[in-house]
C-alpha cells in the first residue's frame, strides 16, 4: 500500500485577513487600509457565539433574519460584518464603516471557503452517508492529528452555511481538513463539494436517512455521490464496500473507487473481529491489531477508512492504533451508561432504519438474551416508508431476542402490532405516546441486571427516559 499522499502542499501560509475575505467575498467596504490587515478570528452566523476578532455574516432563514443581529455581533467584538447591500441595514453609524456588502452573504462565504481552500492548496477529506458520518470524520481526524497538523467540521457545522464557516475557521497552517457534509434534499452536496473540492471522498453507507425528503432510495444514492463532482484531479472515493447501492453507483459512473468492510471485494478488509462487551472490539488489519473501546461492530466501518487514509498520509500503525483505542462514543450516540443497577445504551441523537440495526447488533453483541430490553423511539422524516418501515423494526426486535419492548410514539403501534406478528407475547410490549409517558413504564417493567437499548431519532427525547428512570 502507498503511504504517498496526493497533496501539493504549498510553503507559503495563506492566512485570513479582513483583505482576502473582503476580496474573496467580492464585497465593497469602507474599512481602513490598517483594520483590513486584521486577522479574521473565523466567521459567525449566530451573533452569540461571535468571539472577539471574529466577522459576523449576515444570513437570512424563513425564521430570522441575521440583519437585524448586527450591532449585537459588533458589542460581542466582531470586527467586521459581511451584509446584504442594500439601503435599509439597520446598526449604528460607527458600526457602518465596518460593514462589507454583498449581493448574497451565504453565496459570499461560500465562495470565500472556496477560494481559501484553493489558496490553502492542502489535502482535504470529504465525508458524507447516511450514517456514522460524525464518528468517521472524527476518527480520521483523530488518526492524522497523531503526528500532523489538521482542521475538521467545527462542531456538527455539515450544512451549506457550517460547511464554508468550517473551512473559515481554518489557521491555514494545516497540513489537511477534514470536512463532513449533510444532506437531506438532492443537489446540496453537489454545492458543499464544489467548495470542499475533496482529494478523498468518504461515503459511509446509503440508508432510510432523511428518504421522506429525498423521496427515495435511489435519489438519497444519487445525492450521497454528488460528492464525486467536486473531486480534484487525482482524487479517489472510499467506499463501504459492503453496502451494494455504493458498490453499484461507483461501477455505473465509473468512478476511481477504494473500497473497504468486510466482503471479499473490499481492498481493506479487517481479520478476526471480536467482540467483547466490556473491552469494545479488536481487529486484524494487514498485520497489525486495532482495538476500539466501543463494543458495536459497526464501529469497524468508521475505523477503517481512518486506518486507510492515516496509512496514506504516513502515519504509523502504532500511532494509529493508538488514536483508535482513545476514541469513545460522542454522547446520546451509543455510550452505554449505568443506573440503578441497568445498563442503558443511550443512542438518541438520531435514528434510521440502518443505524436502528447496528443498535440491534450491538445490543446483542453485549446481551445475553434473558436481559435484553429496546425501547424504540420513531424514525422521523421517512415519507411514505414510515409505516413499513416501523413495522420492519417491530419484527427485526422480535428476531434479535428482545424480551421487553417499549414503542414510543406516533408509529409505536406499527411497531407494537409487528412485534406480536413475530412473536413476542403481548404483555411484553408496550406503547407510548412520548418519552415522559415511557418513563412511567420503564419504571415498572424494567429489571436490575437488564441492558436497554434506548433508540430513536432526536425529536422525540429518548433520553429523558434515562435521566427520569
Amino acid at each position: 500500500m502507498s503511504h504517498s499522499h496526493t497533496c501539493s502542499c504549498n510553503d507559503k501560509n495563506p492566512s485570513l485577513t479582513l483583505r482576502s475575505l473582503v476580496s474573496w467575498c467580492g464585497g465593497k467596504s469602507e474599512l481602513a487600509a490598517v483594520h483590513l490587515k486584521k486577522m479574521v478570528n473565523g466567521v459567525w452566523h449566530d451573533s452569540r457565539k461571535v468571539v472577539p476578532g471574529g466577522v459576523f455574516v449576515a444570513i437570512r432563514s424563513e425564521r430570522d433574519d441575521g440583519h437585524d443581529y448586527i450591532d449585537a455581533a459588533f458589542n460581542a467584538g466582531a470586527i467586521a460584518a459581511i451584509v446584504e447591500n442594500r439601503r435599509d441595514i439597520k446598526c449604528i453609524s460607527k458600526n457602518r464603516k465596518k460593514l462589507i456588502l454583498v449581493s448574497n452573504p451565504l453565496k459570499a462565504v461560500q465562495k470565500a471557503a472556496a477560494r481559501y481552500r484553493k489558496e490553502m492548496g492542502i489535502l482535504f477529506i470529504g465525508v458524507t452517508g447516511s450514517n456514522g458520518k460524525t464518528t468517521t470524520r472524527t476518527f480520521i481526524s483523530s488518526v492524522l492529528r497523531q503526528e500532523l497538523t489538521i482542521s475538521e467540521t467545527y462542531g456538527n457545522w455539515n450544512n451549506h452555511i457550517g460547511v464554508p464557516l468550517s473551512i473559515l475557521k481554518f489557521t491555514g497552517d494545516e497540513w489537511a481538513g477534514v470536512i463532513e457534509m449533510g444532506a437531506n434534499h438532492v443537489n446540496e452536496i453537489h454545492e458543499l463539494t464544489s467548495v470542499v473540492k475533496p482529494d478523498i471522498a468518504v461515503i459511509t453507507n446509503i440508508g432510510y436517512g432523511h428518504v421522506g425528503l429525498f423521496g427515495a432510495l435511489a435519489n438519497t444514492t444519487r445525492a450521497k455521490f454528488e460528492i464525486a463532482d467536486g473531486l480534484s484531479k487525482n482524487g479517489f472515493l472510499l467506499l463501504n464496500g459492503d453496502d451494494p447501492r455504493l458498490v453499484r453507483g461507483a461501477k455505473q459512473r465509473g468512478l476511481r473507487t477504494v473500497f473497504y468492510g468486510m466482503s471479499k471485494r473490499c481492498d481493506i478488509r479487517p481479520q478476526s473481529v471480536a467482540v467483547d462487551p466490556v473491552h469494545g472490539v479488536s481487529f486484524m488489519l494487514d498485520g497489525t491489531e486495532f482495538r476500539l473501546s466501543m463494543p458495536g461492530r459497526h464501529f469497524i466501518y468508521s475505523a477503517l477508512p481512518a486506518i486507510y487514509i492515516g496509512r496514506r498520509c504516513g502515519i504509523s500503525d502504532s500511532h494509529i492504533a493508538e488514536a483508535l483505542a482513545a476514541q469513545h462514543p460522542v454522547s446520546m450516540r451509543g455510550t452505554i451508561e449505568k443506573k440503578k443497577g441497568v445498563s442503558f445504551i443511550v443512542d438518541c441523537y438520531n435514528a434510521n432504519p440502518s443505524s436502528m440495526s447496528s443498535s440491534i447488533v450491538y445490543l446483542t453483541d453485549v446481551s445475553n438474551a434473558t436481559k435484553r430490553v429496546a425501547i424504540v423511539g420513531d424514525m422521523l422524516e421517512l415519507g411514505k416508508y414510515s409505516k413499513k418501515l416501523h413495522r420492519d423494526l417491530g419484527c427485526e426486535l422480535v428476531r434479535a431476542g428482545v424480551g421487553k419492548l417499549i414503542a414510543v410514539g406516533e408509529f409505536a403501534k406499527d411497531v407494537a402490532d409487528a412485534a406480536k406478528m413475530e412473536g413476542l407475547s403481548a404483555e411484553k410490549i408496550f406503547v407510548a405516546d412520548n418519552s415522559e409517558s415511557a418513563v412511567e413504564i420503564a419504571r415498572s417493567v424494567i429489571r436490575e441486571g437488564d441492558i436497554v437499548l434506548l433508540k430513536g431519532s432526536r425529536g422525540i427525547h429518548l433520553e429523558t427516559v434515562f435521566e427520569k428512570f
